[in-house]
């Protein structure tokens, strides 16, 4: 076996694709005896859910990890499995949405070790290879005989799966010394979930993941202090600072230019997250309109605090992409696309308020109806109107508007806009 056969591999993120499954295994004494009893070379299962982002289930929960971090030690496994059927896209969501749910979730170590026998009751709690078959169960997808009970082996040796080809590459010396001293900044995140949950866990046993939160909050109303509390403890509300401070350089064109890094890393990084936006909604823009939804039924300081928290961060994920359009349009290597706007109150306007502003979009669309007619206000429906268009571009929805002359006064203190 030459040198090259016994260097630390990394995965590829560019052959990887949504919705794969990653098998894994370490020289941990734990991994080596789940190996001996499945018989198979490899441990432990994730999910891939976005660019270079997996989630499993470890003693920690079910946490989303960096799969740019994770090394593969020398003499160890790694395999990524894809369905040899193609999931549709709605199949695809299923399985990302269903990981990204499960966040939080406890792990359990007696599922994980009773995961081998057959005709025991599935309980709520998380492990790795659990996770990854009822994420695709519930897309109709079937990878065992049974999801909730299954080991990585089984998940490994599946009819329904192929393995994907050149997904491993070796680190050079310089490269394993830059990696193994970048610190795993997702830790942050699971640990802030963690702090947040073991407070809301002191309210109910039944609580396992965010999602948990939510519900409970909604039938319990007088939980909101402490979960507000709780919250802000965590530190859930600042992990942005953080990651904003490490990559500053991805947030605007002008310090990706100066940045250290190379051409073709800062080519590949722009290129991956053009590419990945097309692929589907932002989930900061889901989560936002979500809380939104919630929160008028449902008013919580909770829900507000994370409504701000995903405007701000959805803010946050269009600089990163301005950012990175600009930077390959001035290198020529992307076409640039002329601002699209949408005229108020047709649907694909109404389409996109809602993806932001469900509270708004109902309410002008009550509004219309109550008139009888498009040509009112956006917000009080009076007239007679003008559309107007914002200055600057806003991170999700229209950013255009039918007013009034009074609602125009008072929104363009705030808000700059023209007519169009």
């Amino acid at each position: 076996m030459n040198e090259l056969e016994l260097r630390p591999q990394v995965f590829v993120s560019d052959f990887i694709q949504l919705g794969d499954i990653v098998l894994t295994t370490t020289p941990d004494p734990m991994s080596k005896t789940i190996r001996k009893v499945i018989g198979a070379d490899i441990s432990h299962a994730m999910i891939c859910v976005g660019k270079s982002s997996v989630i499993d289930s470890t003693g920690d929960g079910v946490h989303a990890r960096n799969l740019e971090r994770l090394i593969i030690e020398p003499g160890c496994a790694a395999h990524v499995l894809r369905p040899i059927v193609p999931l549709t896209t709605d199949q695809l969501q299923s399985v990302i949405t269903f990981a990204r749910a499960a966040v939080g979730t406890r792990y359990t170590k007696i599922g994980a070790a009773k995961s081998v026998l057959a005709g025991l009751v599935a309980g709520r709690r998380q492990f790795c290879s659990r996770l990854v078959a009822q994420a695709y169960h519930r897309a109709g997808a079937n990878l065992v005989p049974d999801a909730d009970f299954c080991h990585p082996g089984e998940l490994l040796n599946s009819a329904a799966l192929f393995k994907v080809p050149n997904v491993l590459r070796n680190l050079n010396a310089e490269e394993e010394a830059r990696w193994r001293g970048d610190i795993d900044h997702v830790q942050a995140m699971r640990d802030s979930t963690n702090a947040l949950l073991r407070e809301a866990r002191k309210l109910s046993s039944e609580i396992e993941s965010l999602n948990d939160i939510d519900a409970y909050l909604v039938d319990h109303p007088e939980a909101d202090g402490h979960l507000v509390r709780a919250l802000r403890a965590s530190k859930y509300l600042e992990l942005w600072k953080g990651v904003f401070a490490r990559s500053a350089w991805q947030y605007h064109v002008a310090l990706m230019e100066v940045s250290e890094s190379s051409t073709e890393y800062k080519q590949r990084y722009c290129e991956e997250l053009v590419a990945s936006e097309k692929l589907g909604q932002n989930r900061f823009v889901l989560n936002h309109a979500g809380y939104v939804n919630v929160n008028a039924l449902h008013p919580r300081q909770y829900f507000a605090l994370k409504i701000e928290l995903y405007e701000l961060l959805t803010q946050l994920h269009a600089r990163r992409i301005k950012a990175a359009t600009t930077w390959l349009e001035r290198k020529g290597l992307l076409e640039p696309e002329p601002r699209t706007l949408l005229r108020p109150h047709t649907p694909e306007w109404f389409a996109s308020l809602r993806e932001w502003d469900p509270k708004q979009a109902a309410m002008t669309e009550a509004a219309i109806q109550v008139a009888g007619r498009l040509d009112v206000c956006s917000v009080c429906a009076d007239e007679p109107v003008c559309d107007y268009v914002l200055l600057s571009v806003p991170p999700a929805g229209p950013g255009t508007y039918r007013l009034c002359d009074d609602c125009f006064r008072i929104r363009s203190c705030d808000e700059p806009m023209k007519t169009f």
